[in-house]
This record gives structure tokens, C-alpha cells and sequence, in this order.
């Protein structure tokens, strides 16, 4: 058994044995956590761990809904913004496993009328920001139909060359989500029949679970970014959206809603043989760096990064409103997962916060 193991071990022992004992419960995961969630006053969301097994932390803190007084807690549903691209990008490895595409298959296949200069980008430049494509070509709520998305993307000058360097590129991924539909189903049926029922993830997608029973978040503007502070900017599902899910420039880069608890349900899922072993690998080979100072790499899909106890795969997401994160160890066994419907300037330090508590070490460069 090796060292990580160990230490997990360790922690569940004493999360779970040592309420009796005063001075192992002030070391304990959870109380080593609540103290840091303690200075974290503002923070309106879910902070949820686990393993395969174990939940080892879960806990909600604020509101879902202050108006109502309803709290925050592993079932309710957030929007985890772009943490939707690793499930794009596992969506294509379905359609790869499935024989309905190869990752080295241009965009000419898909798409006959695509311009010289982009139609020998491929499916795995798209997958780990190397297309070329700009970040967005439009606002996440604007109307768009899909034809007009595939023109406009089309019609706009690439930043690089394909496959010279990196560039964060939520355009590249709805193109994904189109090839997904252009060689299937629809985006949401595809996730929803190869990944989502598979996992038993109860509240993830757009517009298939049944939501009437489930607390979805309502997001609150506390930064005053789009307005008043404080205020209440209603449910993700709410905002205006096409009759099948978010327009384009949202759809398959961003806007997926679920709970913490349906993040350990794919957290199996991921870690299981419903994947194969040699996609796996590709999914988390390190592609490219983000840049020379960049301790991230890119994955197909995810964000790669070196710790003490082996390669990690994260992403989070965020929309200036709602932000969460989500990161697990890929040879070991253990997920931390954030998510809060109140954006705050400091959001993305309580990860590594939290993940310095379970023992492992993130090197500086």
C-alpha cells in the first residue's frame, strides 16, 4: 500500500473515530477544514471530498435561496460553468469508443463548407486548446441558432496557426458539442445516455432531469459585478436559453447544472473500466503547457498538474456569479469539489486551501 493511500486512510479514521478524543478531533480532516471555511465568512456553496468509498468532507454553507432561507447542501444544484468541458470532452471519448470519430479527424469531415484555414484542425487540438480559436465569438446568453454559430466561428480570423500553442478556447469546445450532435443525438441526449444515467447522476444536464423537486441555486450578484449587490439573479435555467438548452456560445463549454453529489457519482465513473485504459491515458497525457510560467497543462479536456502523489487532473469554471472547481488525483483516490452561486475575488485560492489539508503538495513551477 503506498504513502497516499495511507494518509487517506488516516483521514477517514479520523473523521469518522475520534469524536471522543478532544485533541485528534482538533487535527481531523473535517475540523481542519471547518476552521478554514470558519474565515471564509462570505462563501455561499458546497465544499464536498471524497473516494471511490468514502465521503470524507460534505458541507453547505449559505443559501441556495437567502429570500427563502433555504440552505446550500450536497444536493443542491449548481452551475459549475466550464467544469462542463471535461464532460464534452468525455463525451467525444464515448463517440471515439463508440466508432463514430477518431480524435485526429478535421473539422473538413464534419463540416464540408469549413474555410481553408481552419479545416485541417482536428478533434484533439479542439480538445486541448490548440485550434487556434478565439475565446468566445459572443455573450453566454446570446441568441444564436447552431447554423449561425458554425458561420460566425467560421468566418472569424484563427489567433495561431493549429496546433502552435494554447489558447483557452470556449469556441473550440461548442464546436465540439456540434460534432457530437452531428455525428448522434443531441448534445444533452448523448451526455445524458453515455455518461449521466451510466453514473446515475440524478440532476446533471440542462433540460432532461427532472428539476421540479430539487433545489437549484439561485445566483446572487454580492460583487455587484452586474448590477446591484446582493442581488438575486435568479436559477441558471432561468436565464434565457433556446427551447433545447443554452444557446451556443454556452452550450458544451459551459452551463451544465448538477449537485456535489452527482460530481461523486462521475467521480466513480471516470475512475471505472467505462472508460478504457488507452483513453484514460490520452485523456490525461500532458498535450502542451498553458504557458512557461503555467504549473497546468492541458489534457483532452482537462487541466493537467504535477503534486506529491502523482498527476492531478482540474478544471473550474465560473461566470462572474456562480464558480466551482473540481480536481482528483488520477492514480491515487481522492476528489475535492466547490461550488458556490456567489462569486467572490478570492474563490480560487480555497481549493488549494483545502487541498493542502489532505497532505498533498502542489509545486510552485
Amino acid at each position: 500500500m503506498n504513502r497516499s493511500s495511507l494518509i487517506l486512510i488516516s483521514i477517514f479514521f479520523l473523521v469518522l473515530g475520534c469524536e471522543d478524543d478532544n485533541n485528534a478531533q482538533e487535527n481531523s480532516l473535517a475540523s481542519r477544514i471547518d476552521k478554514i471555511m470558519e474565515e471564509e465568512t462570505d462563501f455561499s456553496g458546497v465544499v464536498h471530498i471524497g473516494t471511490l468509498e468514502n465521503i470524507l468532507y460534505s458541507k453547505g454553507f449559505g443559501y441556495a435561496d437567502r429570500e427563502n432561507q433555504i440552505a446550500n447542501d450536497s444536493n443542491t444544484v449548481f452551475d459549475i460553468g466550464s467544469i462542463t468541458k471535461p464532460f464534452t470532452a468525455l463525451g467525444i471519448v464515448k463517440c471515439q469508443e463508440l466508432g463514430l470519430l477518431d480524435f485526429d479527424d478535421t473539422l473538413e469531415k464534419f463540416f464540408p463548407e469549413v474555410p481553408d484555414d481552419k479545416k485541417d484542425i482536428t478533434v484533439e487540438q479542439l480538445l486541448t486548446h490548440t485550434s487556434g480559436f478565439a475565446d468566445a465569438i459572443g455573450d453566454d446568453y446570446d441568441e444564436i441558432s447552431k447554423e449561425m454559430y458554425i458561420t460566425q466561428s467560421f468566418d472569424t480570423q484563427l489567433l495561431f496557426l493549429p496546433g502552435e500553442r494554447y489558447g483557452y478556447s470556449n469556441v473550440g469546445f461548442s464546436i465540439l458539442g456540434i460534432i457530437i450532435e452531428t455525428v448522434s443525438t443531441s448534445y444533452e441526449e448523448f451526455l445524458n445516455g453515455q455518461v449521466f444515467l451510466p453514473s446515475e447522476m440524478k440532476t446533471a444536464g440542462y433540460l432532461i432531469p427532472d428539476y421540479s423537486t430539487a433545489i437549484i441555486a439561485n445566483g446572487y450578484d454580492d460583487l455587484g459585478l452586474l448590477g446591484t449587490p446582493g442581488a438575486n439573479l435568479g436559477k441558471p435555467n432561468e436565464q434565457p436559453w433556446d427551447t433545447d438548452g443554452p444557446y451556443w456560445n454556452l452550450k458544451a463549454n459551459g452551463g451544465l447544472l448538477m449537485s456535489a453529489n452527482d460530481i461523486n457519482q462521475y467521480y466513480k465513473f471516470i475512475k471505472s473500466d467505462l472508460i478504457n485504459e488507452i483513453n484514460k491515458q490520452k485523456m490525461y497525457t500532458k498535450y502542451i503547457q498553458e504557458d512557461d510560467t503555467s504549473i497546468l497543462y492541458r489534457g483532452l479536456g482537462w487541466g493537467i498538474l504535477d503534486t506529491s502523489d502523482g498527476l492531478a487532473a482540474k478544471h473550474d469554471g465560473g461566470n462572474g456569479i456562480f464558480f466551482a472547481d473540481f480536481v482528483y488525483l488520477i492514480e491515487e483516490d481522492v476528489f475535492v469539489f466547490l461550488a458556490s452561486n456567489s462569486y467572490r475575488e478570492s474563490q480560487g485560492d480555497l481549493l488549494f486551501q483545502i487541498i493542502k489539508e489532505l497532505s498533498i503538495k502542489i509545486p510552485n513551477n
